[in-house]
């Protein structure tokens, strides 16, 4: 559920990271994707994870945008380099 309808914290998100149109994000607890579809279009290229199967087929039916890749992990076993994105998201997740 977005708690925030009218977007002011995804206003607030893209005030907040570097070079918009080229940075790398990782979000995690993705959810549905309902954030991630909004932001994914100000953005070069989003890893979205979460580790329910069900949200992630949820985002899937819904479509994921091209520049989105999705997985079904927890963040303890995703692998990045330190150099692999500019920004890690972390919203409205337990």
């Amino acid at each position: 559920m977005i708690i925030d309808p009218e977007g002011h914290e995804l206003d607030a998100l893209l005030a907040r990271l570097p070079a918009v149109h080229q940075c790398s994000v990782v979000e995690v607890g993705c959810g549905d994707g309902r954030l991630t579809r909004r932001y994914s279009q100000h953005v070069g290229s989003v890893l979205a994870i979460d580790p329910g199967e069900l949200a992630v087929a949820a985002f899937r039916s819904e479509g994921v945008p091209a520049n989105v890749e999705l997985r079904a992990i927890p963040i303890d076993r995703l692998e990045l380099s330190d150099e692999s994105v500019h920004v890690v998201l972390f919203s409205w997740a337990l």
